[in-house]
C-alpha cells in the first residue's frame, strides 16, 4: 500500500515542479526580456540624477517597479539585481552587488502585489511603497553595518548620526535612518512615477504586457 501511495504522489510532485517551471518560463516573453535592459537604464539614470544633484532620495528603483507593474515579479527582480551588477562593473563598486538584493526583494514583492491585483487604487500605492521601504531597510541595514560600519557616505549618515547622538543603539539607529530615507523615496517618488506611467500607457502598448491590466483596471 505504501509503495502504491508513493507511486501516486511522485507524478503529482513532478507535475507541480513542471508547472512552476513552465509558469516561470512563460513570464519571460520577448517583450519582458526587452524590458530588463530598459529597467536597468531607467534605474541608472535615476541613480545619476541622485548623485549629480545630491538628492536625499535614490531614484534607482523606478525601472524595477515599472517592470514589476508590466512584467511581474521575476522579470522585475532580475532586472533590479542586474542594475547593481552593472553599477559594480561600470564604476568599480563591488559592494553594489550586495545591494542588488534590495532591488531583487523590491521587484519580487511589488510584482507579487501586482499579480494579486492589489495595486489598482491610488491609496494602495503609498502602502506598497511603505512595504518596499521596510524591505529595503531590512535588507540594506545589515549590509551597510557589516560592510562599512554603518557609514554609507550619503545623506542618511546624518540621520544615522542623529539617532546615535540621541542614545539609540547602533542597529536601531541604522535601521531607523535607512527606513526614513527609503520611505521618502520608495513610498512617494519611486512608486508613484511608474504607477502613473502604467495608468496612462496607451491601450495598444499596454496589451503587450502580461501584468499591465492588473494595474490599469
Amino acid at each position: 500500500m505504501a509503495k502504491k501511495k508513493k507511486a501516486k504522489e511522485m507524478p503529482k510532485k513532478a507535475a507541480k515542479k513542471a508547472g512552476f517551471g513552465q509558469k516561470l518560463k512563460s513570464e519571460f516573453t520577448t517583450i519582458a526580456i526587452v524590458m530588463i535592459p530598459i529597467a536597468i537604464a531607467i534605474n541608472q539614470v535615476g541613480r545619476l540624477i541622485h548623485e549629480a544633484l545630491a538628492l536625499p532620495v535614490y531614484l534607482d528603483t523606478i525601472g524595477t517597479l515599472f517592470t514589476a507593474m508590466l512584467c511581474g515579479p521575476w522579470v522585475a527582480g532580475i532586472g533590479g539585481f542586474l542594475t547593481n551588477v552593472v553599477t559594480a562593473i561600470a564604476y568599480g563598486r563591488a559592494t553594489s552587488v550586495f545591494f542588488g538584493t534590495v532591488q531583487l526583494g523590491i521587484g519580487l514583492l511589488t510584482g507579487f502585489v501586482v499579480y494579486k491585483g492589489w495595486l489598482k487604487k491610488w491609496w494602495q500605492v503609498p502602502i506598497m511603497g511603505t512595504a518596499n521601504a521596510l524591505v529595503a531597510a531590512l535588507i540594506s541595514a545589515p549590509i551597510v553595518g557589516i560592510v562599512s560600519g554603518g557609514v554609507s557616505g550619503q545623506g542618511q549618515d546624518v540621520v544615522f548620526a542623529f539617532f546615535l547622538a540621541a542614545g539609540e543603539r547602533f542597529w536601531n539607529a541604522l535601521f531607523a535612518s535607512r527606513f526614513l530615507v527609503e520611505l521618502l523615496d520608495k513610498a512617494v517618488i519611486s512608486i508613484f512615477i511608474p504607477w502613473m506611467a502604467v495608468k496612462r500607457l496607451p491601450d495598444r502598448y499596454a496589451k503587450l504586457f502580461k501584468y499591465a491590466h492588473k494595474v490599469r483596471k
